[in-house]
């Protein structure tokens, strides 16, 4: 299939001359779920046309469009010729009635833009957008993007944003109840926030700041655990924050390192394959936090488990189902 792929696009940072990129130099969670959709379906044969990245690396397959506004995007969709558009943006550089066979995967919480041909990443997230009958598929992760350790340091880590509804705060109360050092890192948009949590937790928050590349890599191989304990509540666009994918919960479990995660969201969905599930705004004590340590699965266990469910082969053959739906006139919401 001809396969054109929408990616939101974003400035790196504040320089104004660059794009990030698919893979993302550093944060971006949409973007490393596009990267690894892109692998599996170039190596089942396909033709990608990747929009809204600039600057991303082309091969074998695919096809790198400089286009980056609804206008500019359109022409390049009409020379590529596709057999169906993904749209990851939201609608942002996919009209409501586009004019090829399209669907789209709705990264964020509450009811899209465009509810046609919608595709979710949990069914906690589907729920959330009044949807009953559109797919649901899994975030991807390519294992050979990933170093796998099967010894481990004493820390613990958080990789994402650094704010309320990621539960940057509560993953630190977690590892002062274990003992264990803490690493943040992501980054970190809301400045009091992180100096609050390194104000309350000094011995055990360090904040390593935005990572990407291979440190981003060592970091999630190496940790003693992976803490996503995201919350209902401080969410970047106002009411109730439901997780919707949780990529990193399968990176890590690829690298070999068990999850902790709170129940929120699609966590309680995928959580539970590869490490434990905690209740919301609960804090354990030392000696449960000891015990919640010494239960998690083993790392060959979780690499296995990562590749079987949500491995990027995986991923891209459901995909494909879809994407032959829409392309022979199938309408869904």
């Amino acid at each position: 299939m001809k396969i054109a792929m929408l990616n939101p696009p974003h400035r790196f940072g504040q320089d104004t001359t660059r794009w990030i990129t698919v893979p993302p130099q550093g944060y971006g969670g949409i973007q490393w779920v596009v990267a690894t959709l892109i692998d599996g379906l170039l190596a089942a044969g396909h033709e990608i046309l990747l929009v809204g990245a600039p600057g991303s690396t082309p091969q074998p397959g695919l096809t790198v469009s400089d286009a980056t506004t609804y206008d500019t995007s359109r022409d390049a969709l009409s020379a590529f010729g596709p057999d169906v558009v993904h749209d990851h943006t939201n609608g942002q550089l996919l009209p409501a009635e586009p004019g090829w066979p399209a669907v789209r995967t709705h990264h964020l919480n509450g009811v899209p833009e465009h509810t046609a041909n919608g595709i979710y990443l949990s069914h906690a997230q589907r729920r959330a957008a009044g949807s009953a009958e559109a797919p649901v598929i899994r975030l991807p992760v390519n294992p050979d993007r990933y170093t796998y350790r099967e010894e481990k340091e004493d820390f613990l880590l958080f990789l994402g944003r650094v704010s309320v509804h990621k539960g940057a705060r509560d993953a630190a109360a977690f590892a002062q109840a274990a003992g264990l050092p803490l690493k943040l890192a992501g980054p970190a948009w809301e400045p009091d926030y992180l100096h609050g949590i390194l104000t309350d937790y000094p011995g055990t928050a360090e904040y390593v700041g935005e990572v990407g590349g291979s440190r981003r890599t060592e970091l999630l191989a190496a940790a003693r655990a992976l803490l996503v304990l995201s919350q209902p509540f401080g969410g970047p666009f106002g009411g109730e924050w439901t997780e919707p994918g949780a990529t990193v919960v399968a990176e890590a479990a690829v690298s070999g390192t068990p999850v902790i995660a709170s129940n929120n969201g699609c966590l309680a969905e995928i959580a539970p394959h590869v490490g434990t599930v905690l209740p919301v705004e609960r804090t354990p004590t030392p000696e449960e936090a000891a015990k919640i340590l010494a239960g998690l699965p083993v790392p060959e266990h979780l690499r296995v488990t990562a590749i079987e469910h949500w491995g990027h082969d995986v991923i891209a053959s459901k995909y494909l189902e879809v994407y032959r739906r829409a392309a022979a006139g199938g309408i869904w919401a």
